[in-house]
């Protein structure tokens, strides 16, 4: 039997969890004939090649190990690029997902039945983001704050909206049509915007994106809340990436952060001039804070949940930054 699906997981570092996100993906109820696994390593420093190598060794499922030094460059787009390009000939769609994941045993079946009976028009099919179990109560908050209605604003892919058709995919949990996206593929050049960029290209040129919310896959979170203030900066530096390229991929978090740091700068002259009016917008955000607040500890139930009015600062501040930076500090490379 040929090779239907090709499964690409991406990886660095990821030596306390890459042994479990391989043990689920080779324990799917999918016909281990009929997918293959191509997990691109991004040059780890840690024994995460070693532990993948050894498990899929084990399996009766097809693999290669990837790194990405060898291969000349680096980052998520270049890292989807090397799945698209090492799959099987006979592989017809392109399934990813990430080294801090876990699948649920259906997780393959389920994207694909739906979208091998799509028609032209859909490009791929993508399911939710849970929040994996864990015994540490500042990953599980952090998970749970990322995850949240509100935070998220609505994002399908982190509640339980049920609607058919969303604006993009997120690729720790998707699948693509591979002649879709091998025709498309990653910007290289823009590092980490990998799923952001790809899907708003691909909606340009007509196509969408069905939800799939029984596609179940649990994503692990850091729990240090220096590391969340990175990845923060991070997603502020790769989404204005994505806008430097396309003008009309702005959303109303890229401006509505940067005007949001400008108040916090000029919140004490402000009010010298204009007095208690100026307050009006924290007093909202405030309330914002603690409407987050009771959506977490509704579902962590740990003391744990008040890191909500740290966090939300932190996640606006750090973005708003990573923007600012991106648009006027960065040097052109």
């Amino acid at each position: 039997m040929s090779i239907e699906i090709t499964v690409g997981v991406i990886a660095r570092n990821e030596e306390k969890n890459i042994y479990n996100t391989l043990k689920n993906i080779l324990n799917q109820s999918f016909d281990h004939n009929s997918y293959e696994i191509i997990l691109v390593d991004g040059n780890s420093i840690d024994n995460t090649r070693d532990i993948a190598t050894n498990i899929l060794d084990e399996s009766n499922v097809k693999y290669k190990v990837l790194n990405e030094a060898d291969f000349g460059f680096y980052g998520h787009c270049f890292a989807r690029n090397l799945v698209i390009d090492n799959s099987d000939p006979d592989s017809k769609y392109i399934a990813y997902t990430d080294a801090d994941c876990t699948v649920d045993k259906d997780w393959l079946s389920i994207l694909y039945d739906v979208i091998r009976i799509t028609d032209e028009t859909i490009a791929g099919v993508g399911g939710p983001r849970l929040i994996a179990e864990t015994k540490d109560k500042k990953e599980l908050v952090i998970n749970a704050f990322l995850t949240t209605f509100l935070a998220s604003g609505g994002n399908p892919a982190f509640s339980k909206r049920n609607v058919k058709y969303v604006k993009s995919i997120a690729n720790y949990n998707a699948m693509y049509k591979k002649a879709v996206i091998s025709k498309f593929r990653y910007d290289d050049k823009l590092i980490m915007s990998d799923d952001n960029e790809i899907n708003f290209r691909l909606r340009l040129a007509g196509y969408s994106f069905i939800n799939v919310p029984n596609a179940r896959l649990w994503h692990h979170e850091t729990n240090s809340i220096i590391q969340f203030a990175f990845n923060m900066f991070n997603y502020g530096v790769n989404i204005t990436n994505t806008v430097k390229k396309h003008r009309s991929f702005v959303t109303v978090n890229v401006p509505l952060t940067v005007v949001f740091i400008i108040y916090l700068i000029l919140l004490a002259p402000l009010y010298v001039l204009l007095g208690n009016i100026i307050l009006i917008p924290l007093l909202l955000y405030i309330i914002f804070a603690i409407a987050v607040f009771v959506e977490v500890g509704i579902r962590t139930r740990t003391v744990y949940s008040l890191l909500v009015f740290i966090l939300l600062p932190i996640q606006h501040i750090s973005y708003g930054l990573g923007v600012l930076w991106n648009l006027f500090l960065k040097r052109k490379t």
